[in-house]
């Protein structure tokens, strides 16, 4: 029996994208309405002090072991201790990468901590230690290791106890405070996920447990949760979860009683600025927006843009199996806080002009869309981000494809420069450089920097809206929503995606293969351009005619010029884009310089007509030759716009006469909005 404990692994730094897909009973098979497995349950206990940001709590965890062998340790998490110094694994990221979302550094007394107290295992103390699984620093307390006293046989559960205290840092990544104002999220002990062999290329039961990374979030088992939280007096209170009853007064504040099944975390908020809820419903989904006064326009377009979410996702992935979400707007100040997800909780923006102010939709929107990429199907934030992060901004892009997001600087926009509407994919074209250092799949801690992270955001964007355009909409659709169905409530990898959207892709699937090497699992970049437009004009030439009789040069000429005149004389209002005297050969050359995509190219000629050609995948370039009574005007690849991985969309495009008109404009309107910029800096 020990050398089966000893025998449990743990995965390390060098853990990353799955390949091969998980087996069909994998997280105990499809959960169709039967919801998740329960395995990690949690009841909470926590008491807020405000002017220290310190959270005294409690914790049960029952922990269900589904392997075949008995289990002796648990690994726990404990995030904050991120925040304890600079030397931690996270604090070591940020000096190397700088901050993720802003420079924001914790200065005296800024700092966060979780401290155990006390941990037992019916009533006998559990020793325990920090552990290092990704080989971090020993500065880094960010995970320990639970040696139970009585190990868990197979079936069986744990139930273990916490006595423990969070010190809430200077917001400064997802969770703290700033003044008055909490936002408490990964708080408490948190066990990590036990894989079976079959589950995410695991096959030997293993512990999935990394150190808190900078770029990292969260992944964690399904469970219940209930949870008794004590706040000030006058506080208003917002959670993951449905309060039960309504609050109690007590000494120390005032008491919320919480529960919620299905979920794999529970996050809070408490502050005594908030101005009354907003309130709205969709269905049987309650929707509640806690705000800042300052801030009610940016509540009012999170509410609505969370009630659209709703109805979007449910109608393309699956219905929201949860009665409410709660949406928190963060005050100024504590801007480290928005734009971050929990389950039926999260944070959105905070903003009054433009141009933020036109990013609160899309924000709001994102992190609902989490609800779903990151809560109901749960995959593994740590090693394949892409799944949560990225598959969630390319279904929001979606959704928003026909709304333009219009920027401009405060009270400028459409007064001193104009305001731009930027299609939301078109938003996303980041990350096309031809060497990129890292694919999409893989870690969120293994990354050359923190651009090549974000690739994880808008590059996967870009990798399935072009996926999309040679697939089909519909096709590309069903393969999300069988996705959906087959994972939700489980635990799916990169593999497992690819073989839903292989399946619903029938006899596409191959490309869905091929796409997956080449830009999921590799970043191959896509470089196709229009090289060169040109005509000339087909002329009688001296030589041997047909019957064998030569024509001399001077008959030749005297036959143009012939020719010439008498064209002028029947038309003598023809215009240069007209048919002339005679033919003209046009030619168009494109080329390949990296991987091969479909192509479709678009040929105008002078008189306004047009035809539109393939450029054949296998191809790496060809001449497009036309002999027609009008010269070709341009050439442009991709008229759609279907293949936005391109590396430079300008040189998709290419006229017969050099027409600066275009680029004329784009200059000078750069050079207003520079010198705008630097007027503005100059002023500071």
């Amino acid at each position: 029996m020990l050398a089966l404990l000893v025998a449990v692994e743990v995965a390390g730094w060098s853990a990353g994208a799955v390949r091969a897909p998980s087996s069909p009973q994998a997280w105990g098979g499809e959960r169709a309405d039967k919801g998740p497995e329960d395995v990690a349950d949690y009841n909470l206990e926590a008491a807020l002090d405000p002017q220290t940001h310190v959270v005294e709590g409690k914790e049960r965890l029952i922990w269900r072991n589904r392997s075949a062998v008995p289990i002796s340790a648990l690994y726990i998490h404990l995030y904050l201790n991120a925040f304890e110094n600079p030397e931690s694994t996270f604090g070591r990221e940020v000096q190397r990468y700088g901050g993720e979302r802003s420079e924001i550094r914790l200065h005296e007394g800024e700092y966060g901590y979780i401290a155990l107290l006390d941990v037992s295992q019916g009533g006998v103390p559990v020793p325990w230690q920090f552990v290092h699984p990704d080989g971090g620093p020993d500065t880094d307390h960010t995970v320990a290791r639970l040696d139970l006293p009585k190990p868990v046989p197979p079936g069986g559960k744990a139930q273990v106890d916490f006595a423990f205290r969070s010190q809430l840092p200077r917001v400064v990544a997802r969770s703290g405070y700033f003044d008055r104002f909490h936002l408490v999220a990964q708080w408490y002990p948190k066990v990590g996920v036990l894989e079976l062999p079959g589950e995410r290329g695991a096959v030997q039961p293993r512990w999935n447990c990394h150190e808190y990374h900078e770029f990292s979030e969260f992944y964690a088992d399904f469970g219940s949760y209930r949870a008794e939280i004590t706040v000030p007096k006058g506080y208003v209170f917002g959670s993951t979860g449905r309060e039960i009853r309504p609050p109690d007064e007590v000494p120390q504040g005032v008491r919320h009683l919480i529960a919620q099944d299905r979920v794999h975390d529970f996050a809070w908020t408490a502050w005594d600025g908030y101005a009354p809820p907003l309130t709205g419903k969709w269905h049987d989904v309650d929707v509640k927006v806690l705000y800042p006064p300052e801030y009610a326009e940016a509540g009012r377009i999170s509410l609505q843009a969370t009630l659209d979410a709703l109805e979007y996702f449910s109608t393309t992935l699956g219905p929201y199996p949860h009665k409410q979400v709660t949406v928190v707007v963060p005050p100024f100040n504590a801007w480290e806080a928005g734009g971050m997800e929990y389950e039926t909780f999260f944070t959105s923006l905070g903003a009054k002009d433009p141009p933020e102010l036109a990013l609160v939709r899309f924000v709001a929107i994102h992190e609902f869309g989490h609800g779903y990429f990151m809560g109901l199907l749960a995959s593994n934030e740590f090693e394949e981000p892409f799944l949560d992060e990225g598959l969630n901004e390319f279904w929001d892009g979606r959704m928003l494809r026909d709304e333009p997001l219009r920027l401009g600087l405060p009270g400028l926009a459409g007064r001193l420069l104009p305001s731009i509407d930027l299609r939301t994919f078109d938003a996303m074209r980041t990350g096309t450089q031809r060497f990129q250092a890292d694919p999409i799949a893989g870690s969120s801690w293994a990354r050359w920097s923190t651009g090549s992270y974000g690739l994880v955001y808008a590059r996967t964007a870009l990798v399935f809206h072009d996926l999309e355009e040679m697939l089909g909409g519909e096709v590309l659709a069903r393969g999300f929503r069988e996705y959906y169905r087959r994972w939700h409530d489980r635990h799916p990898s990169t593999a497992d995606f690819e073989q839903a959207l292989a399946d619903a892709a029938g006899d596409k699937a191959p490309l869905v293969r091929q796409w997956f090497v080449e830009q999921v699992y590799d970043r191959a970049p896509v470089d196709d351009r229009v090289e060169q437009v040109e005509a000339k004009e087909i002329l009688p030439e001296a030589g041997l005619a047909p019957d064998h009789v030569e024509r001399k040069p001077a008959e030749v000429e005297r036959e143009i010029r012939e020719r010439r005149e008498q064209f002028r004389k029947e038309h003598p209002g023809a215009k240069p884009s007209e048919p002339g005297p005679f033919p003209w050969r046009s030619t168009v050359d494109v080329r390949r310089y990296a991987a091969h995509v479909p192509e479709q190219v678009k040929i105008v000629f002078e008189d306004g007509s047009s035809q539109t050609m393939a450029f054949p995948v296998e191809d790496r370039w060809r001449h497009y030759v036309f002999e027609r009574a009008v010269k070709v005007k341009s050439a442009r690849l991709d008229p759609g716009r279907s293949v936005l991985l391109d590396l430079d969309k300008l040189d998709d495009g290419r006229t017969r006469e050099r027409d600066g008109t275009a680029s004329g404009r784009w200059t000078l309107e750069f050079k207003a909005w520079a010198e705008l910029g630097l007027s503005l800096l100059e002023s500071l």
